[in-house]
């Protein structure tokens, strides 16, 4: 009974001090990412597109929908 306890209190001490390593097996190889103002609506506006980003953002906020009603 003592060396059945022994083993496993062993076996759970080894198991602890395992570490699976976290490193990157290899750097990302996928395609570059576009830009989202680059398509076709902007054009490669970034102004634009930043202001469109804020007017919708603006139209989304329920506290200043309301203040008109």
């Amino acid at each position: 009974m003592k060396a059945a306890l022994g083993i496993l209190t062993l076996g759970f001490a080894l198991a602890a001090c395992h570490e699976i390593p976290q490193d990157a097996a290899k750097p990302y190889a996928g395609k570059e990412d576009t830009k989202a103002y680059a398509g076709d609506l902007f054009k490669g506006d970034k102004a634009q597109y930043e202001k469109t980003l804020a007017d919708r953002t603006t139209r989304q906020n329920e506290y200043l929908r309301m203040q008109g009603k």
